[in-house]
């Protein structure tokens, strides 16, 4: 297990003071980023074969929020990895030890010059400390269902700007949260949020946000090109 800890400041929270989705999955992208440098064979090897790992999916169940000046802890750890995918959890606690959210994501390891994904070699697999899966939380799958019963409203579309790039040359993974976070009304208490990511989006595209809103409190939105293909899906459970 490899954890960080961090104080939640000004730019970590919203007008309520409370930790933002966003913020908190920034937190889980840098201790997932962190344990993956300190793994010295693997991110070696990673440099020499130009290969990185992209992010394919990742829920977050959210137990209770944290607010402006609580001390966070953040844990990841490895559960399984399995060809060319990995999959981790990655929690965040208060001082306590209380959980604050949990989450799990499948990651795809990706050769940048192929644009596709990449088995690793098993022995080198097999260095990466794989440990128990998390088992406080329910899995729910990584692909998103687009219900079919229900007409999509197709809202105002928002474009990539340079500041939403991250250093893979594509919008980071919390922006799409943050975009499709924006079309649900601002006062939604989100117990569950699920995301698929299909397509890297670049500086200057626009992503258009359909969004599907069912009758037990399900938000799902889904980010697209204005040919209609999906940069991501994201879904929000407020139950």
């Amino acid at each position: 297990m490899y954890e960080i800890v961090r104080d939640v400041g000004s730019s970590h929270v919203g007008s309520d003071g409370k930790l933002t989705l966003s913020s908190a999955i920034d937190f889980m992208q840098d201790c997932s980023g962190f344990q993956l440098d300190s793994e010295n064979l693997l991110s070696r090897y990673f440099r020499e074969n130009n290969i990185t790992m992209f992010l394919v999916s990742r829920q977050v169940n959210i137990q209770k929020p944290a607010y402006y000046g609580d001390r966070i802890r953040i844990s990841t750890s490895v559960y399984q990895i399995k060809n060319s995918y990995g999959f981790r959890n990655t929690n965040i606690y208060d001082r306590q030890g209380n959980m604050v959210m949990s989450s799990y994501a499948c990651g795809a390891f990706i050769d940048m010059k192929l644009g596709k994904a990449v088995a690793i070699p098993k022995e080198l697999a097999a260095s990466v400390p794989v440990e128990e899966k998390f088992k406080g939380m329910e899995y729910l799958p990584r692909k998103i269902r687009l219900p079919k019963e229900v007409n999509p409203a197709v809202m105002e579309g928002m474009k990539v700007y340079r500041y939403h790039i991250d250093k893979n040359d594509h919008m980071n993974n919390s922006k799409y949260i943050q975009f499709a976070q924006e079309c649900i009304p601002e006062d939604t208490f989100i117990s569950v949020m699920r995301v698929e990511y299909k397509k890297a989006a670049k500086v200057k595209e626009l992503l258009i946000p359909y969004m599907y809103e069912s009758g037990d409190k399900f938000y799902t939105i889904s980010l697209r090109d204005e040919s209609g293909d999906i940069f991501a899906n994201v879904e929000f459970r407020t139950v």
